[in-house]
């Protein structure tokens, strides 16, 4: 009996790990011209310089600016050219994780000095 309680026990809370570990879901754009703000795991000036540089070079994003004090990057652009799931792609393809990435999702780091 107590193989089966602890057999439960385990089973219950890998599943609740499994949830909390996924990402949140990306919210889709509603309207052609939208503001995508995000928030992202980066930490100095070089870091800002380059998301907005590369971001900016995706097709559809007309404006790009990171806040390196809140973390927040604000990313304008046509959502039908550029979707936010294909933006949060992006920042995690240039070295940066999201608050809609998957914390179980490797990805190569941009910065090396922290």
């Amino acid at each position: 009996m107590k193989k089966a309680i602890l057999f439960f026990f385990v089973i219950s809370l890998t599943s609740l790990l499994s949830l909390s570990a996924q990402a949140p879901e990306i919210p889709q754009a509603t309207a052609k011209d939208n503001v995508f703000k995000i928030t992202v795991g980066f930490h100095c000036a070089n870091g800002k310089k380059l998301l907005e540089t590369k971001l900016m070079e995706i097709k559809g994003v007309t404006a790009v600016v990171a806040d390196l004090e809140t973390k927040i990057v604000t990313i304008e652009h046509n959502s039908e050219i550029a979707s936010t799931k294909s933006l949060v792609e992006a920042i995690e393809t240039i070295g940066y994780s999201t608050e809609f990435s998957n914390p179980n999702k490797p990805i190569k780091k941009a910065c090396n000095h922290h």
